[in-house]
């Protein structure tokens, strides 16, 4: 029976230090944690900044004039903002993106998290990322301004 425990024991040690499976459970915690935002939001909010600007920054672009804003409200449009992420690659932390959106995820006027989006760093994908830069989504171009087309305002 001590041996059993012991050989347990070990065992978790060893796959608690294994990057692999930190990784994966790092994964789930991530995508867990933003899945969890989501169905606890009423509404969210998309913001987009002139870069020029904002002077091309990672973060906290929140004290500029937005050009525009558009606002997910409805079942609908949850949906579609959950479709984006399909097939899309999780990646880890992510250096010196550019924002030119930001996403305030909000139940009735409480911000519960705040993602930014990077539109600049390649021709067809776009980067959603976490605030604090841990990791982020890349996403297909197209379905991004397929949604922002789907819930703007002025259609």
């Amino acid at each position: 029976m001590k041996k059993i425990f012991v050989l347990i024991l070990i065992s978790i040690i060893f796959l608690s230090c294994s990057s692999k499976t930190q990784s994966a459970l790092e994964n789930i915690i991530d995508n867990f944690s933003f899945n969890n935002t989501i169905s606890n939001s009423t509404e969210i909010i998309i913001k987009l900044y002139d870069s020029e600007e904002t002077g091309r920054k990672t973060s906290n672009i929140e004290h500029f004039t937005p050009k525009k804003e558009f606002k997910a409200t409805n079942k609908k449009q949850f949906e579609s903002f959950n479709n984006i992420f399909s097939n899309a690659e999780k990646t880890g932390y992510c250096c010196c993106p550019t924002a030119i959106y930001s996403i305030h995820f909000m139940n009735k006027k409480e911000t519960l998290d705040l993602f930014y989006v990077d539109t600049i760093e390649s021709k067809d994908k776009i980067r959603i990322y976490e605030a604090g830069f841990q990791y982020s989504y890349i996403v297909e171009k197209k379905k991004w301004k397929n949604f922002l087309d789907e819930i703007d305002n002025r259609h």
